[in-house]
């Protein structure tokens, strides 16, 4: 105790003292401002100054005096340490270092001595001291803080310092004074302090010294080290983090480590290292940023490492990372966006870098750039969400009017590239036909987020053996991802998802692709694509999402775009084309290099993606492309002079060609079977199809060049280079091409295809019409073949008698298809080759013998006598045959009626001279009741401008035979012109029959009637699987309907016109009167509009119910319980679904102008100015007239003789007359009466009297 203490007041100055060494923040800071204007020495108050030292302590007991002396003296020390420290030369005179110099800084931070002088309360020299101090950099320690001290005793409810200390943290960390600056203000030197739970900004070491009594405090400035910073004597032990917050300045002033989104180095070229903390209230929704910048890299680095560490250690001890109203908004836009899975489903804080400002300034709007660059992102099952911080204190206004929610497409990422070191993160994203855009971000998490995208990468895209983007970090991310389990391996399921992933990233619809897997073809499982859904073609994007999505599918073995346009893909560049090429085989081997293949970014769309499909697939063995370049007309150049050569554009081919021949060179891809079909080559294609056909290693098994426009060279061309694969060769398709076959050369180089399979040359003309076969027998009977077609080809009697022995041989046994069509045979030629096909009598043979468009009426009676003798094969197709007489079409029905060999017969549009005769309807009634053998029949006509051929009305009679028939199970019936009696007869066959289970019978002039007939029909029928919905016939029932509402508005028409003699002079009399009855309502146009939606609506319900029962059926076809949907079962036979019967046209008419609403229509403008002239009265369906209804009627402008006829005109009992009483007077003085019709038509008769 110093001499002269009180022992009163020593306890006091001890408690105060003890607690003065840690500041209260919590408390407000000390007015130290005088109540005067006038600037003077401060008056210290006795309640409020704590003296600084022992000695202050005894002078402040003896006497105010010598405080406000002792005071002018510490100020005057302060100024002159200022000046001696000037530019930092030499570090300031300590006047409050102790004499013996014993205490080292850590030991008097310990002690409980006087708290050091750094707190102590001084005013302003200036009336511009305290702004100036509050704004500029803080150099001077004893500038008012946050830890500021109040000298009277703590007040109730105030935190102890100590406590505070525990509120931020435990331990600390990191310590030192450093550079800072928050936005759009100027940068100052602060004092920071990095604990386990909390990042902290003093103004002053002091002030963290009061806080923190570990740190030491403040002995004067040293100039040695601009920007000191000291690590912490505290352990890195775990502690639980306190989520205590304390109010007023302290929270502004310091960062909880679990609202650290990110700590990143900020490269901005300014001179010294800068590192970006950036922190995100979600509680207070703030979003803050503080930058650390240090000349000393090493000094930097450590706080940038320290920051970064702490960050992730306390987010490891939350218990929960995200707030639940924050996960519930990010959940709703992927919902509403159809990209949420819980299974798929992550959530990071992310901030987006922006390039810093030129020269180091800030501005602004630095501070709203900041608030807009935080985002949560949100990785879905197919994209990359960047969502904005919402602001939930505002409900009505969740998003931000300034930003806007960005995705990104999974398959669109073309590079990734992480830091090691740093929390920064770039995402490369590349859209087809744009260029790149790169993401540049920065979060703690971001090795978290790179394995992430890698798991969402390999979620939608499954059988990619390649990432297809580059990624650049630490390999401990790739080792960390956890790779899928493929213990039920689903590659449909898996295609369905990348093409998903595709049609989402390049925002297409994927409900547009129509495609369809067939696994019973030879080359099957085989994936096509149909057109599409609700479009005309596929666009560019939808074309590249199938394409990609394709690729690497190890399922299909072949892929087919037969029909399907690609023209959106041909010639077609992407100048920004990355990642998504595949310029290298499947493992791996650049093609342009070891290959000497053009590099895919100098071609087009189309060139890269069928190079890529054969690239990239191993199981891949044919290609269909048959149709999709419609509009190709190829561009040869070879008549252009040599010096305009080169100004003429050379034509670049199909570009299917030059992607896939060189590659089948060079055994990079198993794809041997390619059709070109439909589409026109030229000698561009040619220029690659020379030279792969021409190399034996190339293995082409399947070549297609049908309707390809080859002349004569290229034809000869194509056959003589095709030679060269006779060891692998099976399919060979020449058909329909305008060039010439020399039959002599093509015998030579045909007989060298030992292994084909499938030889079309359908309508190819040959060079000379000569008697040698177009095929010897000799060649024939080396081939295995299972297809041959020589449709339109005129067949001599030597290529016929090579036919019928190849037939007729062993060799044939595999053949399944023979097409003869347009080849000129009679009926003798087609019985003569069906049996040779034939093995034993009464066997069919499984084959299908196409002989439609031929002379077959000529000796028709052997072709009845082969079907009588069951030698046939099982597959007769004989179209288009003009029967002369009507008895050869019956003795071919009574032929098949006994036929045990035949299963699938076509027939379809056979003309006969008239409508077949009731004997001969007969007879197919009897081939549909007692034949056995059918399966497929086809009777369907044909109708077109020039030539009608159908069975007539006795057809409906003959179908009745079905009722019986138990093995027939495809009917086409179609162009017969059935109608109503028709639908009405193959509803009650349906009724009874169970072996049928596809019928089409479209284009029979069936109306709504009939079609609801047969829908009702399918109510008891469980077999039949397809039936169609009627469109064709629906127009035209919609077409009738209008033409009959306006037959019926015409009628109308004329019949108000109509009428002579003595009723139209009665008309012209009661006009006179203004007596008339008012005629039933003219149909309009609206009327005829209404009556056609009213059809359309109920055609559309009963093809709802038709697809319902059909749905039923196939369930049952495939051994699924009729119970599977009982609620739509329930649907199908409640009785207001299942009318009995349907109105015809003219019932939904009259039904429609019953229910009309009555419109109003504009009159003749003269006939109107009469009309208010002279009143019309409407005695329209009057049984009796009262006196209030004659009131209405009558009005008080009525002439004077209507008020006197009205009151004696009454109504005859059985007839619309009235009979008009004496008091009429007409000009003969007589009376009479006036009969009414339906038309309105009167008839005035005289009475007697």
């Amino acid at each position: 105790m110093a001499p002269g203490e009180k022992k009163g007041s020593s306890a006091r100055r001890k408690s105060i003292n003890f607690l003065s060494r840690a500041g209260l923040v919590g408390l407000t800071q000390i007015n130290t401002s005088s109540n005067t204007s006038t600037p003077r020495a401060p008056t210290p108050n006795p309640q409020k100054t704590r003296p600084e030292s022992p000695e202050e302590a005894v002078s402040c007991e003896h006497g105010e005096k010598q405080q406000v002396v002792s005071e002018w003296e510490k100020e005057k020390k302060k100024k002159l340490a200022k000046r001696a420290s000037m530019f930092g030369l030499g570090p300031p005179p300590t006047f409050d270092s102790p004499q013996d110099g014993k205490l080292s800084p850590i030991e008097r931070a310990s002690s409980p001595k006087p708290r050091p002088r750094t707190l102590q309360k001084s005013r302003p020299s200036s009336i511009f001291g305290s702004l100036g101090k509050r704004s500029g950099t803080y150099n001077d320690e004893d500038t008012d803080n946050l830890a500021t001290t109040p000298e009277s005793p703590l007040d109730e409810g105030s935190t102890p310092p100590l406590e505070q200390g525990r509120s931020m943290g435990r331990t600390v960390l990191h310590h030192g004074e450093v550079q800072t600056s928050t936005g759009m203000f100027k940068k100052k030197k602060e004092y920071l302090v990095l604990t386990d739970t909390n990042l902290i900004r003093f103004k002053t070491q002091a002030r963290a010294h009061d806080v923190f009594p570990t740190i030491p405090p403040a002995y004067g400035r040293s100039a040695s080290t601009r920007h000191p910073s000291t690590t912490s004597i505290g352990s890195l032990q775990e502690v639980q983090s306190n989520n205590s917050r304390d109010s007023g300045s302290t929270r502004e002033n310091r960062i909880p480590l679990n609202q650290i989104v990110t700590a990143y180095k900020l490269e901005d070229g300014r001179p010294f290292f800068t590192t970006e903390v950036v922190y995100l209230d979600e509680e207070y929704h703030g979003v803050g940023a503080v930058q650390l910048m240090l000349h000393d890299p090493k000094d930097a680095d450590l706080w940038h490492t320290s920051i970064r560490a702490a960050a992730q250690k306390a987010k490891l001890i939350m218990l929960l990372p995200y707030p639940q109203r924050v996960i519930d908004y990010v959940i709703g836009i992927l919902e509403h966006l159809t990209d949420y899975d819980p299974y798929n489903f992550k959530v990071f804080r992310v901030v987006r870098r922006f390039a810093a400002p030129k020269g180091g300034k800030n501005s602004s709007d630095d501070l709203t750039k900041l608030a807009s660059s935080v985002y949560y992102m949100a990785i879905g099952i197919n994209k990359v969400h960047l969502i904005p911080v919402p602001d939930f204190s505002a409900p009505s206004r969740l998003m931000s009017p300034k930003t806007k929610r960005e995705s990104y497409g999974i398959v669109e990422l073309v590079a990734m590239n992480v830091q090691y070191t740093d929390d920064r993160f770039d995402l490369s994203f590349r859209a087809p036909m744009h260029p790149v855009k790169v993401l540049e971000l920065a979060a703690a998490a971001n090795p978290e987020i790179a394995a992430f995208i890698f798991r969402a990468s390999y979620y939608v895209k499954p059988q990619w053996i390649d990432t297809t983007f580059m990624f650049g970090g630490p390999e401990n991310i790739l080792d960390s991802i956890e790779h899928f389990d493929m213990e039920e391996p689903d590659p449909i399921g898996h295609f369905e998802r990348t093409l998903v992933a595709f049609c989402l990233a390049y925002n297409v619809n994927p409900v547009n692709v129509v495609y369809s897997i067939d696994s019973q073809l030879e080359e099957g499982p085989e994936w096509k694509l149909h057109p599409p859904a609700n479009t005309a073609t596929y666009s560019t994007l939808e074309l590249l999402a199938i394409m990609r999505a394709l690729r690497y599918n190890e399922h299909f073995h072949s892929i087919s775009f037969r029909d399907v346009n690609l023209h959106s893909l041909h010639r077609v560049t992407d100048k920004h084309e990355l990642g998504t090429m595949a310029w290298t085989s499947r493992s791996g081997i650049p093609i342009e290099k070891y290959y000497h293949i053009t590099h895919p970014a100098r071609q087009s769309l189309l060139y890269q993606e069928v190079q890529a499909l054969g690239l990239k697939s191993r199981r891949l063995k044919k290609l269909d492309f048959t149709n999709t370049l419609p509009r190709r007309r190829p561009r040869d150049n070879f008549d252009v002079e040599p010096e305009t050569e080169g100004q003429a554009q050379k034509d670049p081919g199909c570009e299917i060609v030059a992607a896939l021949l060189p590659i089948c060179r060079a055994e990079l891809t198993n794809v041997d079977w390619i059709v070109l079909s439909g589409i026109e080559l030229g000698e561009t294609d040619f220029e690659f199809i020379v030279p792969c056909l021409g190399a034996p290693r190339s293995q082409i098994r399947g070549i297609e060049c049908s309707r390809c426009g080859l002349n004569d060279r290229l034809l000869q061309t194509l056959v003589n280079t095709v030679a060269r694969q006779c060891a692998t060769l099976q399919y060979l398709d020449l058909s329909d091409n305008p060039g010439r076959i020399n039959v002599v050369e093509f015998a030579d180089t045909i007989k060298r295809f030992s292994r084909i399979r499938k030889l079309d040359l359908s309508r190819t003309p040959r060079s000379m019409l000569s008697q040698q076969p177009l095929l010897a027998p000799e060649i024939l009977r080396e081939w295995r073949l299972k297809e041959l077609l020589l449709n339109g080809i005129p067949t001599n009697k030597n290529t016929l008698n090579g036919i019928r022995a190849y037939l007729a041989s062993e060799a044939s046994d595999e053949l399944e298809t023979l097409q003869l069509e347009q080849c000129s045979l009679s009926g003798a030629d087609v019985a003569s080759l069906m049996v040779a096909s034939s093995r034993k009598v009464g066997i069919g043979r499984p084959m299908q013998l196409k002989v439609s468009t031929n002379r077959i009426e000529k000796d028709i009676a052997e072709v009845v006598q082969a079907i009588e003798d069951n030698r046939t094969p099982t597959h007769l197709v004989m179209r288009m045959i003009e029967f002369s007489k009507e008895d050869h079409f019956r003795q071919l029905v009574e032929a098949l009626r006994t036929n045990t060999t035949i299963q699938a017969l076509d027939v379809s549009k056979a003309s006969l001279p008239l409508d077949a005769g009731p004997e001969t309807c007969e007879a197919l009634k009897q081939l549909f009741a007692e034949n056995n053998t059918l399966e497929d029949l086809d009777i369907s006509g044909e109708q077109s401008h020039l030539e009608v051929t159908r069975f007539g009305i006795g057809l409906n009679d003959a179908l009745t035979g079905l009722k019986k028939n138990k093995t027939l199970r495809i009917l086409r019936i179609e162009h017969q012109n059935l109608g109503l009696a028709g639908a009405n007869t193959l509803a009650s066959v349906l009724e009874e029959n169970q072996g049928l289970t596809h019928i089409y019978c479209e284009h029979n002039e069936i109306s709504l009637q009939g079609f609801t007939t047969l829908v009702n029909a399918l109510a008891s029928n469980h077999t039949v699987q397809e039936l169609p919905s009627m469109e064709s016939d629906r127009q035209l029932a919609i077409r009738r309907m209008s033409i009959t509402a306006r037959d019926a508005r015409s009628s109308t028409a004329n019949g108000s016109r109509g009428g002579h003699g003595i009723q139209t002079s009665v008309r012209r009399t009661l006009n006179n009167f203004r007596v008339a009855k008012t005629s039933k309502p003219d149909v309009t146009s609206q009327d005829v509009d209404e009556a056609v939606r009213v059809m359309e609506e109920r055609w559309e319900m009963q093809v709802r119910r038709l697809q319902a029962f059909l749905r039923r059926n196939r369930r049952l076809a495939r051994g699924v319980s009729e119970d599977g949907d009982s609620d739509e079962e329930e649907q199908l036979y409640e009785e207001y679904l299942r009318p009995t019967t349907a109105m015809s046209d003219r019932g939904i008419l009259e039904h429609v102008l019953s229910n009309t609403t009555p419109k109003v229509e504009l009159g003749d403008p003269v006939e109107e100015h009469t009309s208010n002239k002279i009143p019309t009265v409407s005695l329209s369906h009057v049984d009796a007239v009262d006196e209030e209804e004659k009131e209405n009627i009558i009005s008080d402008d009525s002439p004077t003789y209507l008020k006197q006829t009205m009151p004696s005109m009454k109504k005859s009992p059985s007839t619309d007359t009235f009979n008009l009483l004496p008091d009429l007077q007409l000009n003969s003085s007589k009376a009479g009466s006036l009969e009414l019709d339906d038309a309105g038509s009167g008839v005035f008769s005289m009475d007697s009297s």
